[in-house]
């Protein structure tokens, strides 16, 4: 009674063990049919020991008899004498095991067709009659050029067909071919047969066993799922986190705390089933802009979710665009209260990266629940992403700043001149990005690029960059402009497919110069270096940025075949005190040179670190002491 109340109660815990009995029988049965092959192999061996051989001399005897002909075909059809001869070679084939033997060829439309046969009269085929070929086998003798084996399935026999070609001017002209087959050996067949069908037998039972224990444990986990689904929104309910929240991995995940933005109103103003509606198409919503595979959604509240969105731990630019698409698709939604009317709706989002940071997911999940109520504190309908660093967070301009800058077009770039080391003469410029704020402030990127690191919203800066540099190439066709990239943009299609567009216009590829920082990140990675050639070999320059700051590989300058390389400038600043920074500066000119890759130092803010960099013979200079950064570019 016990045991039958533990099989209801856990019939997974059955599972797991009936099907291991039944893969170790499924073992035995697939060595005993391995067995049957052995033997079966075994008799081959013994028994074609000799076959091979005769039919191969029988081959060359053929050719020998042909060996004045220039067309086999054709004479051995027009000169009975030589069929007679062959019919003779090709009866010397046939024994108790050795059926049929047979010469072909194949023809202009590639239907094979007999030459010679020593079969009996009563079964011999004629010159010409087609033969018909059970196996697309056959053809591969006139791609191997060699013998051939081709093994038939007989319940009774051991059988093969053994093709011979023969040769002309290295081609295949035409197959001497041999049926060839032995009895089985009864007795070991029976035994063998008996023991497969006594396993099958067992197995059927196993199967009809574990069959209805797998149906007992669908309906149990259909059970166990209602107490863990919430009945309105079809999502997770609250039972769920608290049955699981110790099992989640928070390397795994970002979090994300949703809220309906004063959906209270939408109870008081049109009652609790239309809020109630409205709360399902929201979760609808959500399910639709989510990866299944990946990400969970809970129902931990009246209009509150929570949402874990699967990332990497280096790399948060999946998991957010996730984030974004959710609160995008409800901005864009309009959700019907009955069946003559809908609304629209908006939501407030609090994002934790770092959850992994957090001892508990308690602890993580109150994280995303401070930037939800942050969200709110800002005016609602936006996404707030928590910063432990306050410092930071205070210092530079927020996720939702940054965003309202570019949908209200106020990213623009400065420009800074790059010039020729030796006679100062501009050769082209980088852009830098800016942004002015709504005090009509200029905010430099260091206020900017901390806050949008690691967001999607670094991919729609790089973007705007890219446009903007574009129109200034467009404008003014002698300029040449460097746009910094960061990683990601080189594997992200959206920048790729930017990048493709702009390349296919006349005079604008080789006028871009792409500036990337190496890192760890992408030097190990192929997609990454197979894209930065492709960018290559569209016409756009590839410029390293900030090399010999860290991490530097000499290899991969050349494995990507890049142009330039920008020394570091906090290295260059320290080049007339620092004997180091000096002897740094001077092994990468001097590889540069070796591997015919031009050299640009930043941050030349002076005349005596321009008199060192301009004796070291780099190319090309770039700093304070030639041009501070201005918003526009001279025609």
């Amino acid at each position: 009674m016990d045991s039958d109340k533990l099989f209801f109660k856990y019939p997974f815990y059955f599972i797991f063990p009936t099907f291991i009995i039944a893969t170790i029988l499924g073992l035995v049965l697939f060595s005993t049919a391995n067995l049957e092959q052995s033997i079966e192999k075994k008799l081959f061996e013994i028994s074609i020991s000799d076959v091979f051989s005769i039919t191969n001399n029988s081959a060359s005897s053929i050719q020998s008899l042909l060996k004045e002909s220039t067309d086999y075909t054709s004479d051995i059809k027009l000169n009975s004498a030589l069929q007679h001869k062959i019919e003779e070679s090709l009866k010397t084939l046939i024994t108790p095991n050795i059926k049929y033997a047979y010469l072909l060829y194949r023809d202009s439309r590639g239907v094979f067709r007999f030459l010679g046969d020593a079969s009996k009269h009563e079964d011999k085929a004629f010159i010409d009659q087609k033969f018909d070929a059970d196996s697309p086998e056959w053809l591969d003798i006139y791609a191997q050029k060699k013998a051939l084996i081709i093994r038939h399935s007989m319940l009774q026999q051991l059988s093969m067909s053994y093709l011979v070609p023969i040769m002309y001017q290295n081609n295949v002209e035409l197959i001497l071919a041999i049926d060839f087959s032995i009895q089985k050996v009864e007795e070991i067949n029976q035994i063998i047969h008996m023991i497969q069908n006594g396993i099958f037998v067992v197995m059927a039972v196993i199967f009809i066993i574990l069959f209805f224990v797998i149906i007992q444990a669908v309906r149990f986990r259909a059970v166990k799922k209602t107490a863990f689904i919430d009945k309105l929104t079809n999502v997770y309910n609250r039972n769920y986190l608290q049955k699981y929240e110790d099992f989640i991995n928070l390397n795994d995940y970002i979090l994300a705390t949703l809220d309906i933005d004063y959906f209270k109103k939408v109870n008081d103003t049109y009652g609790h089933d239309a809020g109630d509606k409205v709360l399902k198409q929201v979760a609808d919503t959500i399910l639709l802009a989510i990866r299944h595979k990946d990400d969970i959604v809970i129902r931990y509240g009246g209009e509150e979710f929570l949402i874990l969105a699967k990332t990497r731990r280096d790399d948060h630019l999946g998991a957010l665009n996730v984030i974004e698409r959710i609160s995008h698709t409800i901005q864009e939604t309009r959700f019907h209260i009955s069946s003559n009317e809908s609304i629209k709706v908006t939501v407030s989002i609090g994002v934790n990266l770092v959850p992994y940071k957090s001892r508990t997911f308690s602890e993580a999940f109150k994280l995303a629940d401070i930037a939800l109520y942050n969200a709110k504190n800002k005016g609602r309908n936006t996404i707030d992403i928590y910063d432990e660093n306050e410092y930071t967070q205070n210092l530079c301009l927020s996720l939702n700043e940054i965003k309202a800058a570019i949908e209200e077009n106020r990213i623009l770039c400065y420009y800074q001149a790059i010039v020729d080391t030796q006679t100062q003469k501009l050769s082209h410029y980088e852009a830098l990005l800016r942004i002015i704020d709504k005090n009509g402030s200029i905010i430099l990127p260091e206020k900017i690029l901390p806050t949008i690191r690691g967001t999607f919203v670094l991919r729609n800066i790089t973007k705007e960059v890219l446009r903007i540099c574009y129109e200034q190439l467009v404008e003014k066709p002698s300029i040449a402009i460097n746009i910094n990239l960061n990683p990601h943009d080189i594997i992200d299609e959206a920048i790729l497919t930017l990048l493709k567009s702009y390349a296919k216009q006349k005079n604008i590829a080789h006028r871009m110069g792409l500036e990337i920082i190496e890192s760890e990140e992408i030097t190990h990675r192929d997609d990454a270096k197979n894209n930065l050639l492709m960018l290559k070999k569209l016409g756009y320059r590839i410029l390293i940025d900030d090399f010999g700051s860290g991490y530097s590989n000499f290899i991969y300058l050349t494995e990507i075949k890049t142009d330039f390389i920008k020394i570091d400038g906090t290295i260059i600043q320290k080049i007339l005190d620092d004997k180091i920074s000096f002897l740094l500066v001077k092994n990468i000119v001097s590889f540069a040179k070796e591997a015919h890759i031009k050299v640009i130092a930043e941050y030349v803010s002076n005349e005596m670190i321009y008199d060192k960099i301009k004796s070291l013979g780099i190319e090309y200079s770039q700093g304070l002491f030639f041009a501070e950064p201005t918003p526009s570019i001279a025609s």
